[in-house]
Parts: structure tokens; sequence; C-alpha cells
């Protein structure tokens, strides 16, 4: 049986909607009033990612969990993978951009903020309407339209993927201080998101050290249960495996240094052997370490 409300991967919304991407992880793309017709009202859908809305002009009328709100120029919201978003009515003169970043790629960024009051802001108010100024509306629309001509194919370039990583830390971090200095700005919160980025945080600090559940939700002040439901809402995974995801993207990346040897990738990841490094590698990837860096230097 199809579900009442279809539900896209990032990939698939892609690909309905005739975008070519380098980065399947990203997409940035822009709707005015030469294709606003492309748009579909009063028609409840999920996308399995995380994406930023920002009005440039116009105004937009939307459902977001089946709860109404209204978007004018110069305001952003940041959406859930949970989110249920309904566009309801657009007027004639609407244009907004929009970025979707995969749920892996948005849990790997390794956002910095070691204040807790940044990371208060990027938590608890990222899941609300933010009203911007003229300057960082421009900041933020030049920063989309970079990332929109990084993953188009004929502009691909050696480095794409670090510039397109750098433009998206840039554009979190420009909102997060945003938000801190312009509190009076903000609306509409949601607590079940305040957690699921925090989580994603300690997870960026103690995954190393730390791969029980357990201690993330003392961490957070919640049980064990309460996390894992929040986070497989969010996240649409449980915790266990955003923490396996996260060894298992460093441990890719460590891979790819050759100056490292796999003994050296292991103790950097706290292993407590090879055997035991290689098992839960393997499990994850279906390529041993050593197969997968033999896999990158044939690629």
């Amino acid at each position: 049986m199809k579900p009442l409300i279809p539900i896209y991967t990032l990939e698939q919304f892609a690909e309905t909607n005739n975008y070519a991407l380098l980065n399947k992880d990203l997409l940035s793309c822009t709707v005015g009033p030469d294709n606003l017709d492309s748009l579909e009202l009063n028609f409840p859908s999920k996308i399995n990612s995380f994406s930023l809305l920002l009005v440039t002009n116009g105004i937009v009328r939307l459902s977001i969990d089946f709860q109404e709100i209204t978007l004018r120029k110069n305001h952003i919201i940041f959406l859930y993978p949970s989110n249920v978003i309904e566009f309801l009515e657009v007027s004639d003169d609407t244009s907004f951009q929009a970025l979707f970043i995969s749920s892996d790629y948005f849990t790997n960024l390794n956002l910095q903020m070691n204040s807790n009051e940044a990371l208060d802001i990027l938590s608890n108010n990222f899941s609300k309407v933010i009203v911007l100024c003229p300057v960082s509306m421009d900041n933020i629309r030049l920063n989309f339209d970079r990332l929109k001509h990084l993953n188009e194919p004929e502009n691909e370039t050696i480095f794409y993927r670090e510039l397109q990583k750098g433009i998206v830390n840039l554009v979190m971090y420009e909102l997060a201080g945003y938000a801190h200095k312009n509190q009076a700005h903000i609306l509409k919160p949601f607590r079940k998101e305040d957690i699921a980025i925090k989580f994603a945080h300690l997870v960026n600090q103690h995954y190393q050290k730390r791969r029980d559940v357990q201690f993330y939700a003392d961490q957070l002040f919640v049980t064990r249960t309460h996390l894992t439901r929040t986070i497989k809402d969010v996240y649409l995974k449980n915790p266990k495996q955003i923490i396996e995801d996260k060894i298992i993207s460093e441990a890719k990346i460590l891979l790819l240094k050759s100056e490292f040897s796999i003994s050296q990738v292991m103790r950097e990841l706290r292993f407590d052997d090879q055997p035991t490094f290689t098992k839960f590698f393997k499990k994850k990837t279906g390529f041993s370490p050593n197969a997968y860096r033999k896999s990158l230097a044939t690629a």
C-alpha cells in the first residue's frame, strides 16, 4: 500500500524535477514567476532531507505538519526530514530559493559551535522563521547561487565537494550569527528538532570515545527511549545509526590519506584492535578498509 503522503528521497526529488546534480546530497534551486506553474499546490509531501526556504519576493502560504504559516520577502525557514510540507497559495510575484541537504551530509558537516549560547541559537532557532535583514539575505542568496553553479555537471572542478561543504557551513554560521544577534526577528520554536541538532553536535564531539546511546541521552537530560524516538522522527534513523555513520564517514576520510596505515586509522577512531575495526567497517560499507583504500586508488 502506498503511503497517503508521498515521501521522496532527495535523489528522487531531483530526478522528478529534472535536476542534473554532481553531488546528489545537495540541491539548490530557484522558483519564480517563470516556473511557478511547476509548484504543486494543496499537495502534502515529505522530502527526506533538511531544507532551507528563502523567500526573495511575494507571499508564500504553506502548511508545515498541518500548521499554516505565511512567509514574506526576507523570511527564511529551516525544515526537517520529518516535516510534511504543503504549499497552499503563492502570490503571482513570488520567488524563492531552496537548499536541500541530505540527512547524512547534514550530520557530517562538523559545525564547530563551542559556545553553548551559539549552539542554542543553531538548534533552537533553525526550526523557526527568521526575518533577515537585506544584507544577510543577499549573502545567503549569493551562497545558494554558488552552490547551484558548483553542482551543475558542466561546472565540475576538482575541489567542488570541498567548496560546497565550505559554503553550506558558511550559510549555517551566517544564520546562527544573525539569529544570535537579532532575537526579536525569530519566530516559531519546535522542541523536537532542538534535541536532534544538539544530539548531532554531541556526536561530532564525542564519537571517538562514546558510542553508547545512553551517554548522549544523559547529556541531553532525556531518557534513552525519548531520544531514540526523537532522532528517528527528525533524522529517520536511530541514534546508533547516526553514531556509526559518523565513525564510517571519518574512517573514509582517514583512509584517503596515504600517510595513515590501517592500524593508525583504527587507533585514531579508538577501536581496540584491527579485526574489530575491519569487521565494523566491512559490515557498514561492504569493503574491508584495505579493499576500500585500493578501490580509491583505482577509481
